[in-house]
């Protein structure tokens, strides 16, 4: 707790009354190794200057701009960032349907104990038998590398395409959820805005109506004003503080989500620009725009689900794949020969290079199934996509609409404001000369507060109007510049 000493000097005594102020600090200036008798009075005042400098950067809030809210919240927001996330897994989809067309190695090796070894049966004509019967060794291991290389492989190559498809979606629906987060940072801006200007306008409305309950108190002393009119005016002076009251937590929620919104330190405490009430931004009619990421989704997804059936046709075609190893093998009939070196323990090396082919034939109708389903949902993205447009121009001509009508309703609320100031001040003088009433001062103040509050509702809807059309024109990023 800082207690300011507001000093006295008149022939170096010192009168020192405190102020308290919130910081600490010293009720003697003594502390600070001055001598009373050689005081310096602007070090003196330095001194103070210093330290009330202290009190109120303690307490600064930080003014951001729109500008700087859309910055931050692009750069911070938790959903945003996983949507980059997102696109950092699609480009790993694409070097992984890539790697499909490498060759693949693999180490194997195998180990079999044949409790009842199988036989092996071969011509004996040689040795005057019709057949040569041998058994088979009742252990044998193998060790190697294995290569599978696929040569022609058209549903690979399919996938490969699928993938870039998909890192496109990816792609634009981070660009989709960028313009959104935007678009709700924009509105969350400006009705704090509006708040703001609701809290100063009350405010003023109150220093006017406190002036009143002065004079009306005088009125009241002096026999020229009965106790109902005191009574009368605190009423309405009551009723304001509560709306300002209520105005300023309704502003504190709404900065707090904004902070949410913009992963911002909820710690800090920031301010807004002041709402310019006097003009509105025009804006150019161009047209909805074509590139919306709407329409570029449902046109990606198109080409996906195209490319999907496409693969699955692709299953008709025949594979081919180059295949490869590099073996040794062994056998012996007892376990324990494979532990020292002796005839038994031999390993027999064998490698070669060949081809796989294969040639579908018939699957049980699966595939044609499976293409059938896929017709359905290349249908039902056209739908979606003939429905999104339809919507997006009804929108946009909504929006045209509502822009011209607040226009229209800004510009009267505008001048309804100006005239119940205007009309509400000269009935206040009248007050004071005793001319009119408490009654039509009062009925004067409400429809002045009736009348801002419309005005600022008016300014509100125009610059909402005006943000909706900004995104159907494609003109969005505007706002960073």
């Amino acid at each position: 707790m800082l207690d300011l000493l507001w000093l006295d000097l008149k022939k170096g005594n010192v009168n020192i009354i405190p102020y308290e102020v919130n910081i600490a600090f010293f009720y003697y200036l003594s502390i600070f190794g001055v001598d009373f008798e050689s005081i310096d009075m602007r070090k003196l005042m330095f001194i103070f200057a210093v330290s009330w400098g202290v009190v109120v950067g303690s307490h600064a809030q930080e003014v951001l701009t729109l500008n700087d809210c859309l910055r931050w919240g692009i750069e911070n927001n938790l959903s945003l960032q996983g949507q980059r996330n997102e696109m950092r897994k699609s480009k790993f989809a694409i070097s992984e349907n890539r790697a499909k067309l490498l060759p693949q190695i693999n180490a194997v090796a195998s180990l079999n104990d044949n409790f009842d070894p199988p036989v092996s049966v071969t011509d004996g004509s040689a040795y005057g038998n019709p057949y040569n019967v041998t058994h088979t060794l009742q252990y044998n291991a193998a060790g190697g590398l294995q290569l599978q290389m696929p040569l022609y492989n058209q549903t690979v190559y399919t996938a490969l395409s699928i993938s870039k498809v998909l890192d496109e979606i990816s792609r634009l629906s981070y660009e989709k959820a960028r313009e959104d987060l935007m678009m709700q940072i924009a509105k969350m801006y400006y009705l704090g805005q509006a708040t703001a200007e609701q809290i100063r306008l009350v405010k003023a409305n109150i220093e006017r109506l406190e002036e009143l309950r002065d004079i009306t108190v005088a009125f009241f002393d002096n026999g020229m004003a009965i106790e109902v009119d005191v009574k009368r005016v605190n009423i309405n002076l009551e009723n304001l503080q509560v709306q300002y009251d209520n105005a300023q937590a309704m502003l504190a929620q709404q900065l707090n989500m904004l902070k949410y919104v913009m992963d911002y330190p909820a710690e800090k405490e920031i301010a807004l620009e002041p709402v310019d009430a006097e003009s509105v931004t025009p804006i150019e009619l161009t047209g909805l725009s074509d590139n919306l990421y709407e329409f570029q989704l449902l046109q990606s997804k198109g080409d996906l689900a195209e490319r999907q059936k496409k693969m699955i046709a692709h299953g008709y075609f025949p594979s081919l794949t180059l295949t490869g190893s590099w073996m040794y093998t062994a056998f012996t009939d007892k376990f324990h020969h494979w532990l020292h070196s002796g005839p038994s323990n031999h390993w027999y090396r064998s490698y070669g290079l060949g081809l796989a082919l294969r040639i579908p034939i018939f699957d049980g109708l699966d595939k044609r199934n499976k293409i059938r389903k896929a017709k359905i949902d290349l249908e039902n993205i056209r739908l979606a996509q003939e429905n999104t447009r339809k919507n997006m121009e009804t929108q946009y001509i909504n929006a045209t609409n509502d822009l011209m009508n607040n226009q229209r309703n800004f510009k009267k609320q505008k001048n309804n404001y100006l005239l119940a100031e205007d009309v509400y001040e000269v009935t206040s003088d009248r007050y004071r000369e005793g001319i009119a009433s408490m009654t039509e001062v009062l009925q004067d103040e409400m429809r002045m507060s009736e009348a801002q509050n419309n005005y600022i509702s008016a300014h509100y809807n125009y610059r909402v109007t005006y943000l909706s059309l900004l995104k159907l024109t494609g003109r969005i990023e505007s706002l960073l510049k």
